[in-house]
């Protein structure tokens, strides 16, 4: 396969394309070994993850670069998910050893405890926007409590996922433990509806984590969904302008808008609309698009061209359903980007609730704003969306601002503030944003499950057992 850079629109590598085969034998080897892995001790394996954590901050530099070559995002920016990537290991190797279960008080003489045990093979599909962070977010805690893992990481995006294998091997994990796929839809079919997946765990579009979660039901095999999103930013009359302008800016056009929590929705009282507009019409019109390998830039390309000409039909199509275009950036005169697939950062005003722009997820740098007159008209607006991932309150009144919070069918919300995150809080959403929760102690409960064992405390046949044979 051909690794394309969005920068130049030229072939920087290419890759082995594995074959339905190749998934099924990658699989098949996960789940030989991984009851032994499960039998490792669990300190064992956090000190192995330890120790893959110190190898991706060694590799710190190339990792960025490969990055940023292959996705087009900032250097800056993919130096920090490198970064991320490491202090995923870090995290979950701290709770290899503190997965614990319970005993429970039942009627009679029993002692009944319940454990957390591994599904097996845990199966990880990604997208394309963050390949290096979201290949250790799924291989870090699927490791960590147990489980064999296999990685589907987007074909346009597969260079940072191998590369992490090749640390995790090096750190001295089992090669038979770890795998990397990389394949089209068919090689994706395969894995997913394979009996030696045990758990998926995907993040992605909705439409495919619909079509995973179809062919998944026919096996019974779990599935963890982080799907899209069309979050809104409420801004209220007491708020700080100023810094919801930055934050706006960021949640929307960093790394090209190619976010799955971008703010892109930005709900805005009538009496501060036009003091929030202009803040951001100008720092829209003074972002730099240009070469992620230059500290001059603020945004980089679009990471495939098919999303590049997506983004530029919903730029092209607002106006025609009523949005007014009222800040744009200049695209890159350089030479050697003119085959980039670059975007304009785009900021339209006076946009309709059902239009495409607010309903439809853009995955690239466009803000749209609608105005609201008080508290409801703002939350209905706010939940007017299949989606249902995150979310922005912009307040200087506390009260205010948890109770817009309650209000918010989204699975994340941030007060005075956005597009924070850490692998200590829950993440997920509702609705096309999908189902089930990574990070925290919620991922104890994503990539484990629950057994429970009962034992008699009574000598001969059991009370219960005797008791049912009498009857």
């Amino acid at each position: 396969m051909e690794v394309i850079s969005p920068i130049d629109g030229a072939v920087f590598a290419t890759v082995g394309e594995h074959t339905v085969a190749d998934a099924e034998r990658a699989l098949a080897t996960a789940a030989a070994a991984q009851p032994a892995w499960a039998a490792t001790a669990a300190g064992e394996r956090g000190r192995l993850l330890h120790r893959v954590a110190d190898l991706i901050r060694r590799d710190r530099e190339s990792l960025a670069e490969l990055e940023s070559r292959n996705t087009g995002k900032l250097l800056a920016d993919t130096r920090r998910e490198v970064e991320r990537a490491a202090d995923c290991f870090t995290y979950y190797a701290g709770w290899a050893d503190k997965v614990l279960g319970r005993t429970i008080p039942v009627p009679g003489d029993f002692h009944t405890y319940t454990e957390r045990v591994p599904f097996g093979v845990a199966l990880g599909i990604i997208p394309w926007n963050v390949p290096l962070f979201f290949a250790a977010k799924k291989m870090a805690p699927a490791l960590a409590f147990g489980n064999a893992t296999v990685v589907k990481p987007a074909p346009e995006t597969p260079l940072t996922a191998m590369a992490l294998r090749d640390l995790v091997i090096e750190a001295g994990i089992d090669e038979d433990l770890v795998h990397v796929v990389v394949g089209g839809r068919e090689v994706g079919a395969a894995l997913v509806t394979s009996p030696d997946s045990h758990l998926v765990v995907v993040t992605g579009h909705p439409d495919t984590g619909r079509a995973i979660a179809r062919a998944a039901a026919d096996t019974l095999t779990p599935v963890g969904l982080e799907l899209g999103g069309k979050s809104p930013q409420l801004v209220f009359t007491d708020a700080d302008l100023d810094a919801a302008a930055d934050a706006i800016s960021l949640g929307v056009f960093a790394t090209a808008g190619q976010m799955c929590i971008a703010g892109s929705r930005l709900l805005v009282h009538e009496q501060v609309h036009e003091p929030l507009l202009e803040r951001l019409a100008d720092r829209v019109t003074r972002l730099r698009v240009g070469d992620p390998f230059s500290p001059d830039s603020d945004l980089g390309p679009q990471i495939t061209s098919a999303q590049r000409d997506k983004t530029l039909s919903f730029i092209e199509g607002a106006a025609g359903e009523g949005a007014r275009l009222v800040g744009q950036a200049s695209l890159p005169d350089d030479p050697r980007l003119a085959d980039g697939y670059f975007v304009p950062p785009s900021l339209f005003d006076q946009v309709h609730p059902d239009s495409t722009l607010a309903q439809e997820e853009v995955f690239g740098p466009v803000l749209g704003i609608t105005t609201f007159r008080d508290e409801a008209d703002a939350v209905r607006l706010a939940n007017h969306t299949r989606f249902g991932l995150a979310a922005g309150v912009w307040t200087s009144d506390v009260g205010r601002a948890h109770a817009i919070s309650r209000q918010l069918r989204v699975g994340n919300v941030w007060i005075n503030t956005y597009r924070v995150l850490s692998d200590l809080v829950p993440f997920g959403g509702f609705g096309d944003s999908g189902y089930g929760r990574e990070n925290g102690e919620d991922a104890v409960n994503l990539y484990t499950t629950t057994r429970a064992t009962w034992t008699s405390l009574r000598a001969g046949v059991p009370t219960l057992f005797s008791q049912a044979r009498s009857q």
